[in-house]
């Protein structure tokens, strides 16, 4: 197969292995916002996030031999970490969008009749006892002519043809709630965290990699 590393010190398999998690890291990236979102996640970010993988687990193999005994370990560990900061960003720069979204453009609303309220549990409490009952009720609206149903949980029950405000969202589907306002600096913050954890898992990442031989001069 020859010398798997481009020069004593060059790329070599790094090179894909680089590539495919920066890959990975935009796709996932991607498919974990939609996701987020409540918006469908399939097709080719799902086939690209795969591709993505199997390239870098198989550029990983022969990293792992020319590593033996210089610390791939940690060079594979802050490679997962940096992928999962990168997510977390994503996640919760997703969060903050659609909370100062729905705070500054106030989605419609519509009354909906509230039925069927029922008991669906209760709450464990410790020592494995049970504590207070959860209940369940079936709300219902209409868009445009087209019905809507839905059981959602609630504090309290409520009495049959009770209407509550819901607010809508795409498709028809509704909320119960809108987001507090504190919920914005919590997501950007968590967002900024997740971001300084994604450059500092970076930062190791090079440095592993360096001293295991995988970086070039």
């Amino acid at each position: 197969m020859g010398d798997l590393t481009y020069g004593r010190r060059g790329w070599g398999w790094a090179a894909p292995a680089a590539v495919a998690l920066a890959v990975l890291a935009v796709a996932g990236g991607s498919a974990v916002w939609a996701w987020s979102q409540d918006r469908p996640v399939g097709g080719a970010r799902l086939w690209v996030c795969a591709v993505a993988l199997a390239v870098a687990v198989a550029a990983g193999v022969p990293l792992s031999r020319r590593a033996a005994g210089r610390g791939f370990a940690p060079v594979a560990s802050f490679a997962v970490l940096l992928l999962l900061a990168l997510w977390g960003t994503a996640f919760a720069a997703a969060q903050a969008a659609d909370t100062v979204r729905t705070r500054v453009h106030e989605p419609p609303s519509v009354w909906a009749v509230v039925t069927h309220c029922r008991v669906t549990g209760q709450v464990a409490v410790e020592g494995g006892g049970l504590g207070d009952r959860t209940y369940g009720c079936t709300y219902r609206w209409s868009v445009d002519g087209r019905q809507f149903s839905e059981e959602r949980p609630v504090d309290k029950p409520y009495p049959d043809n009770h209407e509550v405000k819901v607010w809508l969202e795409d498709g028809g589907r509704m909320t119960t709630g809108r987001p507090s306002l504190l919920a914005i600096p919590f997501w950007i913050v968590l967002a900024l965290a997740c971001l300084a954890a994604a450059v500092a898992s970076a930062v190791r990442l090079g440095g592993w990699a360096e001293d295991a031989g995988l970086r070039g001069p």
